[in-house]
C-alpha cells in the first residue's frame, strides 16, 4: 500500500543501495509515511508529476538524469556523508537539493512530517501593504514586529525589492546574517531560519540586500518557502509587501490572518488606497484599513475607510519624530510609545488566537 490509498501525499523513493534505502525508510517509518518504492527508475515517469517528494539515491542518479524528466520542486539527493562531494554534479543535473544522511537525517524527518501534514504551523501572519508610496507600510510592519516580540517569537519579512532593505529601518544594515539573496534558490522545506538571519530586539529580519543579485526578482515558491519556515518556527510574521503584489504576494495574501492596508489621509491617498484594496481582496479573506493622519489632517478615517471600502483598524500620526529615528536606525516604536506602538497594539488584538500544534489522527 502507498500513501495514495490513505489520501496523503505521495513519497517515492528510488535508491537502490540497501544501507542508504534501510535509512530512509528508518526515517519515513518514525513519521508513519508509507512511501512508494522504485525498484526500476524507470517507472518514475509516470509518477513524478504527482508525486508530493522525490527521494533519489546518488547510485540512481544517472539513470534517472538520461530519462530527460522536467525540473520540478521537492527533488532531493540523497547521498551518505562521506560521498556527498560526488553528489554536487548530479545535483546541478537533477535540480535536486543534497541530503546527506546521517547528517540531515533531522531535516528529513521534518520534512516528511510537515509534507504529511503531522505538524501544522501555529504562527500567524499579518501581510502589510501601502496604499500608495511614502504612505509608511514598512515603518507599521516594522512598529507591530517590534511590539509583537514583547510577547511572542517575532520574524520580520521584507518582500519589497525596492524598498531598499529594511535593516537600514531597524539599524541592522552591518548586523552581519543572511539577506534574501541567500536565499535566492530556496524551495520546499526549510527548516528554523534563527540564528542565520540579523536580530534586532528579538526580532529576526530577513532583509532585501542592495547591490547584490541585479535583477532578481522575488518569486512565489521562495517567498512560500520562508513564510512556512517562519510560521512553523516562530508565533508571528510580520511581511512588508510591495504595491506589485505579483503571484508572490498573492500566495502570501492567502495565508495571512490579516492584510493591513496603510492610506494617506487624502483625496489622492483615498484613490490609490482604494485600487490596491481591489487587487488585494481577490486574495485576502480579512482585510484592514490604517490611516497615516498628515499635519494638515484633511480627511477623518472614518471617511477614509469609507471611501476605500474597508473596515478602519486605527489611524497614527506622521510623526517627524519617526523619520528622524529611521535616519538614526532607531526602529520604530521600539520604545512602546505614541500612537504608532498603540496602533500596533489594537491591530494585533485582532489577530485569532493561537492555538497549540496538533497532530492529525488517521
Amino acid at each position: 500500500m502507498d500513501s495514495r490509498s490513505l489520501g496523503r501525499p505521495t513519497v517515492v523513493v528510488a535508491i537502490a543501495d540497501s544501507e542508504l534505502l534501510d535509512q530512509v525508510l528508518a526515517l519515513t517509518a518514525v513519521v508513519g509515511v508509507e512511501p512508494l518504492l522504485l525498484s526500476d527508475v524507470s517507472l518514475l515517469r509516470q509518477h513524478w508529476s504527482a508525486a508530493a517528494m522525490v527521494l533519489v539515491g546518488v547510485d540512481q542518479a544517472a539513470r534517472i538524469a538520461a530519462l530527460g524528466l522536467p525540473r520540478r520542486g521537492d527533488v532531493y539527493l540523497v547521498t551518505e556523508e562521506r560521498t556527498s562531494a560526488h553528489a554536487q554534479p548530479w545535483s546541478m543535473r537533477l535540480g535536486a537539493a543534497v541530503v546527506p544522511l546521517p547528517a540531515s537525517a533531522r531535516w528529513l524527518s521534518d520534512a516528511l512530517a510537515d509534507l504529511c501534514g503531522m505538524v501544522r504551523g501555529t504562527g500567524n501572519l499579518i501581510c502589510v501593504v501601502g496604499g500608495s508610496g511614502g504612505v509608511g507600510a514598512t515603518t507599521l510592519a516594522a512598529g507591530l514586529a517590534f511590539v509583537a516580540a514583547r510577547t511572542r517569537r517575532t520574524m520580520l519579512i521584507d518582500a519589497d525589492p525596492r524598498s531598499g532593505g529594511l535593516d537600514l529601518l531597524m539599524g541592522a544594515e552591518r548586523t552581519p546574517g543572511w539577506r534574501w539573496p541567500r536565499l535566492a534558490t530556496a524551495r520546499g522545506h526549510l527548516g528554523d531560519l534563527t540564528g542565520q538571519l540579523p536580530s534586532v530586539d528579538d526580532v529576526d529580519l530577513l532583509s532585501m540586500a542592495r547591490g547584490e543579485a541585479p535583477g532578481w526578482e522575488l518569486k512565489a515558491e521562495q517567498l512560500t518557502a520562508v513564510l512556512l519556515s517562519a510560521m512553523r518556527s516562530h508565533e508571528m510574521a510580520v511581511l512588508d509587501l510591495s504595491r506589485s503584489l505579483g503571484s508572490a504576494g498573492s500566495e502570501a495574501l492567502r495565508r495571512a490572518e490579516l492584510a493591513v492596508l496603510v492610506v494617506r489621509d487624502d483625496v489622492r491617498g483615498v484613490a490609490a488606497g482604494r485600487e490596491v484594496a481591489r487587487e488585494i481582496e481577490r486574495d485576502c479573506d480579512r482585510p484592514g484599513l490604517v490611516v497615516r493622519r498628515g499635519r494638515s489632517r484633511m480627511l477623518e478615517p472614518t471617511l477614509v475607510a469609507s471611501g476605500v471600502g474597508w473596515p478602519l483598524l486605527g489611524s497614527f500620526d506622521d510623526d517627524p519624530a519617526l523619520v528622524l529615528a529611521a535616519e538614526r536606525g532607531d526602529p520604530p516604536a521600539r520604545s512602546g510609545r505614541g500612537s504608532l506602538a498603540q496602533l500596533c497594539h489594537r491591530v494585533l488584538s485582532e489577530l485569532p488566537p493561537r492555538t497549540p500544534p496538533t497532530r492529525e489522527r488517521e
